[in-house]
């Protein structure tokens, strides 16, 4: 083999991986195409808090979050699954652990090994008083991937979502917009979500808005009726 055709072939391999690898970036942040539901028979609600683990409310060398400010949403999150539980609406839980090797060496080594397999910090964090009626374990940005939440919603009539949690502009965006893409009405309580980057989530949520997602503000905070 010449000189040229294997860096020709170097060149190729490279330009293969890169698309490989930014097209599992997009699964695993792009919202899932599903089936529609009947919002006829969908009259529930429920509140769905997404990925509030210890390896993303923690501060690491690479995030930061502010003083109090994980606090703050947390205690907003626990008032939101106590009065949904009063109500007699579901709450569920989400934790994000990644699937495969290579998606977990992506994640190593871009995100700190954040939700990876055999990280310390896969589990809630114990700052949340309480008890979900479900905890779904999902692999990718958008919970309606998971055919567990998908089964839940059904079983119990929900049409409605509240969504919580982290991080604004990836798992709460992409579910949102999943959410929506199958018929749901969606609902983000705006302090009761966190992101890393505010400034972009600025702009996630104006494109939430827009899309039909309903911000509430928390002067403005109501129920989903």
């Amino acid at each position: 083999m010449s000189v040229w055709s294997a860096v020709g072939l170097v060149v190729l391999v490279l330009v293969v991986g890169l698309g490989y690898t930014a097209q599992r970036l997009m699964r695993l942040q792009g919202p899932i195409q599903g089936e529609v539901i009947d919002k006829a028979q969908r009259d529930q609600a429920a509140l769905l808090v997404l990925d509030m683990q210890e390896d993303f409310t923690q501060n690491t060398k690479a995030r930061q979050w502010p003083a109090s400010f994980v606090e703050e949403r947390i205690e907003r999150i626990n008032r939101l699954a106590a009065e949904a539980q009063a109500r007699g609406e579901a709450v569920i839980t989400t934790r994000l652990i990644y699937e495969g090797g290579y998606t977990n060496f992506l994640i190593g080594l871009l995100g700190e090994g954040l939700g990876t397999k055999g990280s310390d910090g896969l589990a809630l964090d114990k700052r949340l008083s309480f008890q979900p009626d479900a905890d779904i374990v999902k692999s990718v940005g958008d919970a309606f991937a998971s055919k567990e939440l998908v089964a839940f919603l059904k079983r119990h009539n929900v049409g409605r979502l509240k969504i919580a949690g982290l991080d604004g502009c990836y798992c709460v965006k992409s579910t949102a917009l999943g959410a929506l893409g199958r018929g749901y009405e969606v609902e983000l309580v705006e302090d009761a979500v966190l992101s890393i980057d505010p400034k972009a989530w600025e702009g996630c949520r104006t494109e939430l808005a827009e899309k039909g997602v309903r911000i509430v503000k928390p002067a403005e905070l109501a129920e989903i009726h």
